[in-house]
């Protein structure tokens, strides 16, 4: 394969998980969604209900940085506050899974994690409004009524995570390497345009 990786950062409710399943279920490679969250938790002796929590409290990525700086350089360094040792497990985790062959990782800042490699292919998944009303009231099964509100609340979240964990911003263009949008395409071509374009 051209990309050993592909990674996948999506808005709610666009099918973005399950384009990333179906796409390693067609290549045959492994994929990592709440894993690499279930691994971290293990790794830090936690629950992985307490790690999700944790996640919404945004890190110092300047911190973030300049601890995986001098850690490269001396080894040592000085304890992390818990949010930004739990990025740094996860990060930690997502370069061993790449390490070890081919896959697909949803969300968790892959893309930045592994932003050295040259083997990895950065996708995001959109899809309009209505679309993405849809599909989380026929198959997540959320409230009609509180569908708006709860696709805000779970684009907002994932953004601050990544912005705050990244520097960047979570939904431009310039982070990824192909932008999907999978009300417009469907999730079947999705996989097949992800299929072709690691080939």
């Amino acid at each position: 394969m051209k990309y050993n990786i592909v990674t996948i950062e999506r808005e709610y409710a666009s099918g973005g998980r399950e384009i990333g399943y179906r796409t390693a279920e067609k290549l045959g490679i492994p994929y990592y969604g709440k894993e690499i969250l279930e691994m971290a938790a293990k790794k830090k002796g936690v629950s992985p209900e307490y790690l999700e929590e944790l996640e919404e409290t945004p890190t110092n990525s300047f911190f973030y940085s300049v601890y995986m700086l001098s850690k490269n350089l001396i080894g040592d360094t000085p304890s992390l506050p818990e949010n930004d040792a739990l990025r740094l497990a996860e990060a930690e985790i997502i370069n061993d899974l790449a390490a070890e062959g081919p896959c697909v990782i949803i969300g968790r800042c892959a893309c930045h994690a592994l932003r050295r490699r040259k083997d990895v292919l950065n996708v995001f998944i959109h899809s309009s409004w209505e679309a993405r009303v849809k599909r989380a009231v026929e198959t997540y099964g959320v409230d009609a009524a509180n569908a708006e509100v709860v696709l805000k609340k779970f684009d907002k979240r994932r953004a601050c995570y990544y912005n705050a964990n990244t520097g960047k911003k979570w939904s431009a263009p310039e982070g990824y390497h192909m932008i999907l949008d999978s009300g417009r395409l469907g999730i079947g071509k999705c996989v097949d345009i992800l299929e072709k374009a690691v080939e």
